[in-house]
């Protein structure tokens, strides 16, 4: 069985481990979506994972849910972009853009004043965090798009996906999951729609693929293009009573197009609803439910999991051939070198989530490698 530190063939890319630094949000960029020459820092501190995957960046403005995340619509944000590549390029690392348009998720007040747009008018009703204001209400007035309009935002992300190739990453991650624009298309409560883009699962999967389509068009390699999906997960107010029919559909579709990956997230309640302890966790019983098993019979593919990963739980997953690569979030926070704090059986650095968000390098470029902290003091414990 394949260790998760043996290297993977990911097409024509080679990883060295297949271990993942998943998408996180940190709010480092500028007000107007411009990374940040600390976030070049952050990325290259973390080159030795297998494929790191960056936040979620916006193609267009109205896809800027959040505060102070970055974008790819402009000259200025690629240039920022390609120091940021050229960085963990030079630390032999690899790096593909998440690119995430957060349709009705957000505020105004995030995003320069921008109208929201959406599939329909169903507004998402909960609230959002802004820079200045703490908790807002999310918006409830959104622009719902025409068709015309849905390929209008189709066209931007090919023009966003020509900018990230010339900003030197290694490939694109469409961010198809957790309740944004994409996943609201998906959901039969998000997308209300009549015309090509609604009204049946098939049509509903249509702006994902129509996006996907674009992408690779734009970069010129579909293996270079991977997706992420989070199959019934509730979450940014999604809802999804036709997930089997819906899924079955785009994963079949997802074969036709020779993707990278498929990237997953498990529903949140998953382990609630299991009803499993750790201990059973920790024995591989949770690579039986949905949607480990759902999507592997499925997609013919690369497979990355996400969740609250271990690494006792991703080598689970690997031995019984449940995915093929592993994505790990809030451990990267706090452990620049996790693979080779992994692969010795060496303590992670807990991460402190009070300075995980906004602001400078604090909480974000000063936590310290194993090696740093053992030369600080050398009577460290190892385990």
């Amino acid at each position: 069985m394949p260790s998760i530190f043996d290297p993977y063939q990911l097409h024509d890319l080679t990883l060295p481990n297949r271990i993942v630094m998943g998408p996180m949000t940190r709010a480092k960029a500028t007000p107007e979506g411009v990374p940040t020459p600390i976030m070049a820092t952050h990325y290259a501190q973390r080159a030795s994972a297998g494929l790191i995957i960056t936040e979620g960046t916006w193609p267009e403005r109205r896809g800027q849910g959040y505060f102070d995340i970055p974008g790819i619509e402009t000259q200025e944000q690629q240039d920022a972009w390609a120091s940021i590549t050229r960085a963990v390029h030079d630390k032999g690392g690899r790096i593909f853009l998440q690119m995430e348009h957060t349709g009705r998720v957000g505020h105004e007040v995030n995003n320069g004043g921008t109208t929201l747009c959406a599939a329909s008018d169903v507004p998402a009703d909960f609230k959002i965090f802004a820079r200045d204001d703490g908790l807002v209400q999310m918006t409830t007035e959104l622009h719902v798009l025409s068709t015309d309009e849905v390929w209008e935002v189709i066209d931007k992300y090919g023009k966003a996906a020509a900018r990230a190739k010339a900003a030197g990453f290694d490939g694109i991650e469409l961010h198809g999951a957790s309740g944004y624009l994409p996943h609201q298309f998906l959901s039969d409560d998000a997308n209300r729609r009549t015309d090509e883009f609604g009204g049946t699962p098939e049509k509903r999967t249509r702006f994902m693929i129509e996006v996907l389509t674009r992408l690779i068009e734009a970069w010129g390699d579909s293996h270079r293009i991977g997706v992420k999906i989070s199959p019934a997960i509730r979450y940014n107010g999604i809802v999804e009573n036709e997930v089997e029919e819906t899924y079955s559909i785009l994963l079949d579709k997802f074969n036709e197009l020779d993707l990278a990956y498929v990237a997953f997230q498990t529903p949140e309640s998953l382990r609630s609803l299991s009803g499993l302890s750790n201990d059973d966790l920790a024995d591989g019983e949770i690579w039986h439910r949905f949607p480990y098993e759902f999507i592997r019979e499925r997609y013919r593919g690369t497979v990355i999991a996400s969740g609250d990963l271990t690494k006792e739980l991703a080598q689970n997953a690997a031995d019984a051939d449940k995915a093929d690569l592993f994505v790990f979030g809030r451990a990267y926070m706090s452990n620049p070198d996790l693979v080779e704090r992994m692969r010795n059986d060496w303590p992670l650095t807990p991460v402190d989530m009070r300075r995980g968000y906004g602001g400078g390098e604090e909480g974000y470029n000063d936590y310290p490698t194993w090696e740093d902290q053992r030369a600080a003091d050398p009577s460290r414990p190892i385990g």
